[in-house]
């Protein structure tokens, strides 16, 4: 069914067409030095790490918070809708508790770290979404980020199925920085830096969260939890915007008018160069580091453009999130880096394996699934559905077989796009997460993309799971899981797989020749073959962790 969303607060509609007039609808007003505007826009709290750690605690609890001029009672971390950054360097760790005072489980994930997805040898968890911190409970997290790890901008957030849709909306979702993506750039020294968290709501008359979500009610679109701050810029100065869609559902279609965008990073990996674009697509759960440069003294608007996902999806009306004022004396433009330190091409190594994802739905029932290759199927945590051996590269060829945008997402680590719809793309870095397009009809091709995904890293061995970044698909079946296994390992369950087709095959053929004796030597065969082909050793476990694990 097709739904259009409205927006909630009347400031969006008193705003979202000020754009249009001179100079391509940029400039609305001229800013008059003699009476200078004041800045309203707030860069979040931070949390910064300290003799290489960070350590905090994050209590999960009801509170009312002020939302778009509105009193809202919901759940969020530490009694704020917008909770603190939290800011480390490569190689320190994040020990954080996640202390949970509400009614229903919760847990985290550290979205877009290359960090492992299991149990520590201390019984901390890492970056393990099969945990379940319990109305009441308490469970340690420990993080530690690798030396070599990329600087970027990071989220947090819960990743509860069922119900991560509702928790993320609710205020359950932070922003995560991993600094020093600017070293390398002397000329960027000093900028003035902005992180710019993009979160949108839903509240009832009740100055409630709807227990089920409608996509079509009026939805709150804020910027770091404020409704079109003022950022004030010189004429020529280059500042440095960290851009992030931490929401459950919603696209943020980004145009700065007046302004290009100059893009150094996506999803915490800095580009090989410069990206520059008049437009910025942050499907759910992406992330951009752009540089921008004062226009000539007046105000502009940073607008949310209207946006459609499909004849199954939602269409979202335009708005304005910010107002950014050029104002005072004209700075001399820095010159932007025309190349940035180098990247790895994953295009020059060997392809171990190749495979094929369809996100498919049921619109009439809004069921999701994903077919890894196993026919479509809706999340199991019980379930592997790729299995993948440490030290390769795999290509996946993502399509989207419905009538909607899907967003895919893998944890743990990041992939370089090759192909959209069959076009080449021109390598410019890695990302954790990409838009995919829909297929209009029965007659269309599906959405495809293709990647290049890395699995070379020894610290994410493990489970842990891909998905579409919509929360509401998600939180609909819409997810699968991984499991990264080392090479002796993947070579056991190969030849474990393999065997057991065989005997599966024999003994079918025993029974029906009648020959019970035989057939039940064969499924003794078989039984032991499924007991020990994969060699697996135990991990440390948590006090909370599913049990079902």
């Amino acid at each position: 069914m097709k739904r259009i969303l409205a927006l909630a607060s009347a400031g969006a509609f008193a705003l979202a067409g000020c754009g249009e007039g001179g100079n391509g609808g940029s400039a609305v007003t001229a800013a008059r030095t003699e009476n200078p505007v004041v800045e309203t826009f707030r860069n979040p709290p931070e949390l910064r790490s300290q003799n290489g750690e960070l350590r905090t605690t994050l209590t999960v609890a009801p509170a009312t918070v002020q939302l778009a001029g509105k009193s809202v009672t919901t759940t969020v971390y530490n009694g704020s809708w917008i909770p603190p950054v939290l800011r480390l360097r490569p190689g320190e760790q994040l020990l954080l508790d996640l202390d949970n005072r509400a009614a229903e489980p919760t847990n985290e994930h550290f979205h877009g770290l290359n960090v492992s997805p299991g149990i520590n040898a201390d019984a901390t968890v890492s970056d393990n979404v099969f945990v379940h911190v319990e109305p009441g409970s308490k469970v340690s997290y420990r993080i530690a980020i690798p030396p070599t790890h990329n600087s970027g901008l990071y989220w947090y957030h819960t990743h509860q199925h069922g119900i991560a849709q509702r928790q993320v909306m609710g205020g359950l979702s932070g922003g995560l920085v991993i600094d020093g993506v600017l070293d390398p750039l002397p000329q960027l020294q000093g900028i003035t830096e902005r992180i710019m968290l993009l979160k949108d709501i839903q509240i009832t008359p009740q100055g409630t969260l709807p227990d089920d979500i409608d996509p079509s009610a009026p939805s709150d679109r804020m910027v770091n939890g404020q409704v079109n701050p003022t950022l004030v810029i010189r004429p020529g100065e280059t500042q440095f915007l960290r851009l992030g869609n931490i929401g459950s559902d919603v696209y943020y279609k980004l145009k700065l008018d007046g302004h290009v965008f100059h893009e150094l990073a996506r999803d915490g990996n800095r580009h090989n160069q410069l990206v520059t674009s008049d437009e910025l697509l942050l499907p759910p759960g992406s992330r951009s580091e752009v540089l921008i440069q004062g226009a000539a003294q007046g105000t502009y608007l940073l607008r949310a453009l209207a946006f459609d996902t499909g004849p199954a999806g939602d269409s979202y009306p335009e708005a304005t999130l910010a107002t950014l004022v050029s104002q005072g004396q004209a700075q001399t433009p820095i010159a932007l880096p025309t190349a940035l330190p180098a990247v790895e091409d994953l295009r020059t190594l060997p392809v171990a394996r190749r495979r094929t994802i369809t996100f498919v739905e049921d619109t009439a029932n809004n069921t999701f699934f994903i077919d890894s290759g196993n026919g479509p199927l809706m999340f199991d945590a019980n379930r592997i559905d790729s299995t993948i051996p440490s030290g390769t590269v795999e290509e996946w060829t993502v399509l989207n077989a419905t009538p909607e945008l899907h967003v895919f997402h893998i944890h743990q680590t990041d992939f370089q796009v090759t192909e959209i719809n069959g076009v080449a793309q021109p390598f410019v870095g890695h990302q954790d997460n990409i838009n995919v397009s829909y297929q209009p009809d029965a007659s269309s091709a599906p959405g495809q993309v293709k990647l290049l995904i890395d699995f070379r890293n020894p610290l994410i061995v493990g489970k842990f799971v891909y998905h579409c970044h919509i929360l509401e698909h998600e939180d609909g079946g819409m997810m699968a899981v991984a499991e990264v296994v080392k090479p002796a390992m993947a070579a056991a369950a190969q030849f474990g797989a393999t065997l057991v087709k065989a005997v599966n095959r024999t003994l079918g053929r025993s029974a029906e020749r009648g020959n019970a004796d035989e057939a039940a030597r064969i499924e003794q065969t078989l039984s032991a073959v499924q007991a020990g082909s994969y060699c697996r050793t135990e991990e440390p476990r948590a006090a909370s962790q599913d049990a079902t694990r």
